[in-house]
């Protein structure tokens, strides 16, 4: 049953009626992971395809002479990973490690294939879920070419909040509580240019730490640091209080 729980909420099974989603769930094994730990190792990972239960896995890029690293994807429960390799057959071309620990669904890619070629829903789903990342990806090439690190980063807030109980206060959903670090690979930049960055906003009162997790205090002075793209901002996990919000 929590098996089913977990593939309704994920955009790569919606549509998908529960008696099949129980049949998928009968080939997908749960597996865990510590924090900090590599999912997507080289040309074995290939074989098997995973969706997130609990945690957070970000996917990356590298540069081997110099170690800066992109973030493509920030993915929580009910993503899946690596959509590409799924649909080709071929060795991913990023990386993929744990922020926390991290539980996860995995069957083989076989298994996978099986049930594309079986269920119209659930192709379906994953077409849709494809072109999202897709957009996505487009919108941090057009991000990263554009805008400057200011607007990437208020932009990367922007996507992320959500309001909190706490009086005052709103909470950044997944990001919150990432170090400066990760952050800065986040928006194409660098740890140095977001610590400064932050404490122009924390000196603007615009953000604040509270209780280790960063928020933001002041929403109307962050939409004027991305108000001239603020029409633009990417496409990311907006909750119906994020569209009210900026309107």
């Amino acid at each position: 049953m929590e098996t089913i729980d977990i593939l309704k909420q994920s955009p790569l099974f919606a549509g998908v009626d529960r008696q099949t989603l129980a049949e998928i769930g009968r080939s997908l094994v749960l597996e865990r992971y510590a924090k900090n730990r590599e999912l997507l190792p080289g040309a074995g990972a290939a074989v098997r395809f995973y969706v997130l239960a609990r945690g957070r896995v970000k996917v990356t890029r590298t540069n081997g002479h110099d170690g800066r690293e992109l973030t493509l994807w920030l993915l929580g429960p009910g993503d899946g990973f690596d959509i590409v390799s799924l649909l080709d057959g071929q060795p991913p071309v990023v990386s993929a490690w744990t922020l926390d620990e991290v539980e996860t669904l995995a069957a083989p890619m076989s298994v996978l294939h099986e049930w594309l070629e079986r269920c119209a829903p659930f192709r379906a789903a994953v077409y849709r879920y494809i072109a999202k990342q897709l957009r996505e990806l487009t919108e941090l090439a057009g991000s990263l070419a554009l805008h400057d690190t200011m607007t990437r980063l208020a932009h990367l807030l922007l996507r992320h909040f959500d309001i909190a109980k706490d009086a005052g206060m709103s909470r950044i959903n997944l990001i919150s509580d990432l170090s400066h670090e990760e952050l800065a690979s986040l928006i194409g930049s660098v740890r140095v240019v977001v610590n400064r960055l932050l404490a122009r906003l924390k000196r603007e009162a615009v953000v604040e730490v509270h209780n280790g997790e960063l928020g933001i205090v002041n929403l109307k002075r962050l939409l004027r640091h991305a108000e001239a793209h603020a029409g633009s901002l990417p496409a990311g996990r907006k909750s119906r209080r994020d569209r009210s919000a900026r309107t």
